[in-house]
């Protein structure tokens, strides 16, 4: 079901008992966020839940100033994009999505005001680099996955990546798909350059559950993203 008019005027839009004004668009098998740019005529909410739907791209969000939290929680979501705009935005649960590479996490240094992050349940956490590259990339954050943000984790992440080779060779692995490519569902594909194969056969070897394993083995096998 596609995120309509209909649909935002009839969602719950209620005080929580943090008194935060809250819309909740949960678990209403939303697979696109089509209407979402409305949302801007009526900036009054700090929290915005769709977490538990079927989206697999995140539609461009309007400047909503009021706006700190937004869910997106069990979802389909590949890669973070159509956040720009919500410069007020400190907290982001995308748990249990399929996040990948970390270069699919670069709409976040947009956010100067994000200081907590939660990704638990991606693929992208299998990544050695994945949490002092968060540090690193993403200065403001003080909670990462329900783990406070420590100083020597900072001096390590500043330390890890004074290497520029490091640092453009994350950025580029993954940054070939284009959002029509993966996320709005083109049937196009991008044959793995062994950067990616190289990658993917890191993730294979950490992986834990017998359904991360297949989906990387049949990628591998395919030789196509």
């Amino acid at each position: 079901m596609k995120l309509t008019n209909l649909v935002l005027e009839e969602a719950a839009s209620f005080i929580s008992p943090t008194g935060a004004r809250t819309l909740s668009l949960r678990e209403l098998n939303l697979t696109s966020l089509d209407a979402i740019s409305t949302l801007q005529a009526s900036d009054i909410h700090s929290i915005i839940d769709l977490s538990n739907n079927k989206i697999s791209f995140i539609e461009t969000f309007p400047r909503l100033l009021h706006l700190n939290v937004l869910l997106l929680a069990n979802n389909h979501i590949k890669r973070i994009s159509g956040l720009k705009n919500l410069i007020n935005l400190e907290v982001l649960s995308i748990s249990f999505n399929e996040i990948l590479y970390l270069s699919d996490l670069e709409e976040l240094t947009h956010l100067p005001n994000l200081r907590g992050l939660y990704l638990n349940g991606n693929p992208i956490i299998k990544n050695k680099d994945y949490r002092l590259w968060c540090i690193w990339r993403f200065p403001s954050l003080q909670v990462l996955d329900f783990q406070r943000v420590t100083s020597v984790e900072r001096k390590l992440a500043t330390e890890k990546f004074k290497d520029a080779t490091l640092v453009q060779s994350i950025l580029t692995i993954g940054s070939h798909r284009t959002l029509n490519d993966s996320e709005m569902g083109s049937n196009q594909t991008h044959v793995l350059s062994n950067e990616d194969r190289q990658r993917l056969e890191e993730d294979l070897m950490n992986a834990e559950s017998l359904e991360e394993i297949q989906r990387l083995e049949e990628i591998l096998n395919s030789g196509k993203l």
